[in-house]
């Protein structure tokens, strides 16, 4: 801008000097001159603001586009991510579904065991020693109702048979007193009952007189000597907690057919 504003007076000066062969007027060095000058002062200025704003211009999209390549860095990032956790969601699904055909074919052989399981142990309560009868018996009934609902799932289903079968092995290792009214050869009497485990039941009359055991092979209350009343009343003393436990001599196991 200063170069210009030297180079007018200097072409002026050029032309007014006195040793000049044409003579020219302010007008005509006006319009020949300084006119042109003038325009392409203007010209440059223009483009150096054009310039100016394009380096403006492009600064701004420089730092857009670093700015666009570090959110698809990040974008990229994100759905490598994503894409590992859509894999390992596949794998899971995968497994789970496995999982699920495994339980169904287990589930298919599992039924018929229950069913097998609790037509055992109906069998086995029937047909062993006659002790806590319609308890057992109510629990039997409603594992067959548990067994024949489709709503119930296999593993509830399951989870009960083994629970019953839990409570009869626990009698084994239990004993048990109560009083009850059985059939001793064709004759009713109300005794106490000694249930010793699974093994054996006893029975003594409230006057202590006479007692006996279940016999299994026969399915009845059969009387013992009379030498037993003793074992069988201590046995008794010791099932209701009247007494410490102490070695008693009993007619254990099964009572052979006359």
């Amino acid at each position: 801008m200063r170069s210009s504003k030297i180079l007018i007076p200097w072409i002026l000066t050029l032309l007014l000097w006195p040793g000049s062969h044409t003579a020219v007027g302010a007008d005509e060095v006006t319009e020949r001159i300084e006119k042109p000058v003038r325009n392409a002062i203007t010209t440059r200025q223009a483009t150096q603001e054009e310039e100016e704003q394009w380096r403006a211009r492009r600064e701004q999209l420089m730092a857009r586009y670093e700015a666009l390549e570090q959110t698809i860095a990040q974008l990229e990032t994100h759905k490598a991510a994503l894409q590992q956790s859509n894999d390992d969601t596949r794998r899971r699904i995968a497994a789970k579904a496995q999982q699920l055909a495994d339980i169904e074919q287990i589930g298919a052989g599992i039924t018929p065991l229950v069913e097998e399981v609790i037509a055992q142990l109906q069998t086995f309560v029937a047909s062993g020693l006659p002790f806590l009868s319609a308890e057992r018996q109510a629990r039997i009934e409603r594992l067959s109702q548990l067994s024949n609902d489709p709503e119930i799932a296999v593993s509830e289903k399951f989870r009960k048979v083994m629970e019953a079968l839990t409570i009869e092995a626990e009698y084994g290792n239990t004993i048990e007193v109560h009083q009850e009214t059985i059939t001793v050869e064709d004759q009713e009497m109300l005794v106490h009952v000694f249930r010793l485990g699974r093994m054996s039941l006893f029975f003594q009359t409230l006057d202590h007189r006479q007692c006996g055991a279940f016999n299994v092979a026969t399915s009845r209350w059969e009387p013992l000597p009379r030498n037993y009343n003793a074992a069988i009343e201590t046995a008794i003393d010791i099932g209701a907690k009247r007494q410490p436990v102490e070695l008693l001599s009993l007619p254990v196991g099964r009572m052979a057919i006359r």
